[in-house]
């Protein structure tokens, strides 16, 4: 996580814990090693045990009394907690979380269905990548529409670009962006008998590294793309991809055509974003020149940087060329 290695495991009550790769001893690879029956991590080099807030334990071979002082043998550790099949890990090391993590949608329980749910199906596809690309322009890269009637032409989008409306709201911790009037289709499945309809559509960004994507017709779908992202390093982000669609067809039906079709964007994206990133680093760094289309790009800049309280020269000159951007819109896609 930005560019710290952490070792990831789980202690003897089974609840996840994170701790810096490293031992204080002689530098070995905490994740090389093994769990003990006592729930530590134990070192593979020399054997010395860490449980999850770092402390360490045990140093075999070493009688009580020591001069070596404890605060010395341990290692630094990071807060973690598990929801919905994900370990989340707080970014600050040796801090109490100060909030929850995202929490993904019930989509059984969705507070849109104007019918119950439960005899209908809920499906999942959930696939990693690591992507050529900063943190912000990864999050942005799933939140931008008016990229697919382009890079995505006759796959995702279709193929005539459509006059859509387009409303950006605030809210604590994120900013959401609603698409009026785009019709029901996905790439080349356009008209017939789903010509008249269009999709409800949101776009979110949820800080610090969520964002998601909402799709709903009537009551027979509903889905959600949610997109976990963790910056390996600067240039380096690893996003997960977590497709949930709620339908009354059956999901293991949809599950191979819903992964064909993530997949195939997907790799369209990650090469777009790598071809972005060299050409940055070819020209010595980052330039924008935003419009009114680019509805949350600047949005997100704005709230990792004041989440980040830096006011560096290079920050303030990037801030600088982006607009604010509108917060209702018209435009084709």
């Amino acid at each position: 996580m930005m560019d710290e290695p952490l070792a990831v495991f789980r202690d003897a009550g089974g609840s996840p814990r994170v701790v810096l790769d490293r031992c204080p001893h002689r530098n070995a690879a905490l994740s090389d090693g093994r769990v003990a029956d006592d729930g530590c991590i134990e070192c593979p080099y020399h054997g010395w045990r860490f449980d999850g807030d770092g402390s360490c334990r045990a140093v075999p071979g070493l009688y009580e009394g020591d001069a070596a002082t404890a605060t010395a043998r341990n290692v630094s550790w990071h807060a973690a907690t598990e929801r919905d099949g994900f370990v989340w890990v707080w970014g600050a090391a040796g801090e109490d979380p100060t909030r929850e993590p995202f929490a993904m949608p019930d989509l059984l329980h969705s507070e849109h269905a104007s019918k119950p749910r439960k005899n209908w199906q809920v499906g999942e596809v959930i696939f990693p990548c690591d992507l050529d690309a900063t943190l912000h322009a990864a999050l942005e890269n799933t939140l931008d529409v008016p990229h697919t009637a382009f890079l995505h032409k006759g796959i995702f989008r279709g193929k005539r670009l459509k006059e859509l409306t387009a409303e950006r709201t605030d809210f604590d911790g994120g900013v959401e962006v609603e698409f009026i009037g785009e019709p029901v289709g996905l790439g080349p499945i356009q008209g017939g008998p789903f010509a008249k309809k269009t999709f409800k559509h949101w776009d979110r960004f949820v800080m610090p590294c969520v964002a998601q994507v909402e799709y709903r017709v009537d009551d027979w779908l509903e889905i959600f793309n949610n997109v976990i992202h963790v910056p390996l390093s600067p240039t380096v982000t690893r996003a997960w991809f977590v497709f949930r669609w709620w339908t009354p067809l059956p999901a293991r039906l949809l599950a191979p055509i819903v992964a064909a079709q993530g997949r195939l964007v997907l790799r369209q994206d990650k090469q777009a974003m790598a071809q972005q990133s060299k050409n940055i680093e070819r020209f010595g760094g980052e330039r924008f020149a935003s419009t009114d289309l680019d509805l949350l790009g600047a949005a997100i800049w704005r709230l990792l940087r004041q989440a980040e309280k830096a006011e560096d020269r290079q920050a303030s000159a990037l801030d600088d060329t982006l607009t604010e951007g509108a917060t209702n819109l018209r435009f084709r896609a």
